[in-house]
């Protein structure tokens, strides 16, 4: 008994508008979420003709990740393509506390008790170092610095 090689259905995105085209390109090219970004090349590639198994070997993920990811798209357009929120608890600090933070500790790089103090009487909030410490390396990207804070 021969069994022939099943020929999968090629599938592509329904072709985009150019408008879309244009949105998804300048997100591919500036957007901070590595994740989203993936998921708008996976798009505009598959627009262009490239197939979800061509693909699979360009991004390294998996085909019907990259099946849904189309869905995704086709169901609920750029929105259905954006990074879902994480789920847990949020975090102490802003953004903005966070910078504060910095510039304090940039002034005594080695007084992270005071700058946290400071913090606490800036903003009301208390934390333990190691918070403060998770808060600096989570955010080192944003505020321009090494990941490294010991």
């Amino acid at each position: 008994m021969h069994f022939l090689p099943v020929m999968s259905r090629l599938r592509f995105v329904k072709t985009p508008t150019e408008e879309i085209i244009e949105q998804l390109s300048e997100i591919y090219h500036g957007h901070s979420d590595f994740a989203f970004r993936k998921r708008v090349h996976a798009i505009l590639l598959s627009a262009k003709g490239i197939t979800i198994n061509q693909l699979q070997d360009i991004l390294e993920v998996d085909r019907d990740t990259i099946s849904a990811w189309i869905t995704r798209f086709e169901t609920s357009g750029v929105e259905g393509l954006k990074s879902l929120p994480i789920p847990g608890r949020p975090p102490i600090y802003t953004e903005d506390e966070v910078r504060q933070l910095k510039d304090l500790i940039d002034q005594e790089p080695r007084q992270i008790k005071q700058a946290q103090a400071a913090l606490q009487q800036a903003t009301g909030k208390s934390s333990c170092t190691v918070t403060l410490k998770r808060a600096l390396k989570k955010n080192s990207t944003i505020l321009g610095t090494a990941a490294a804070v010991r």
